[in-house]
């Protein structure tokens, strides 16, 4: 303000307007993306992890290797177990990936359990 006015003048006024609005029209879609893209990563560890307990399974006792739906964190992931020749792939799927799904392969073996 200068000295002697009592209120704001209009440029003072459109300053403050335009930072607020830039600050607004930045930071603010990047910080959402910034927490969408969090949950993202969330929901693919949680992903992973559904993923790795099932081949653990599979591996140590050769059970396990059957497709199913699994329900964590307010999440839906879809599990998949195909044969491809000697190889088992194993695909996880969630709403939260954006209908793309991650698999694994490993090596399908009959004589590998433990016992």
């Amino acid at each position: 303000m200068w000295r002697e006015n009592k209120g704001f003048s209009t440029i003072e006024t459109m300053s403050a307007l335009s930072l607020w609005l830039f600050v607004l029209l930045t930071v603010v879609p990047l910080w959402d993306k910034l927490i969408a893209d969090e949950k993202m990563a969330e929901s693919r560890e949680i992903g992973y992890q559904i993923m790795n307990e099932s081949i653990s399974k599979y591996v140590m006792s050769g059970e396990g290797a059957a497709s199913k739906t699994i329900t964590k964190n307010n999440h839906i992931y879809a599990m998949k177990w195909e044969e491809e020749g000697d190889y088992q792939n194993v695909c996880i799927k969630a709403t939260a990936y954006k209908e793309k799904s991650y698999c694994l392969s490993i090596l399908q073996t009959e004589w590998l359990h433990a016992s």
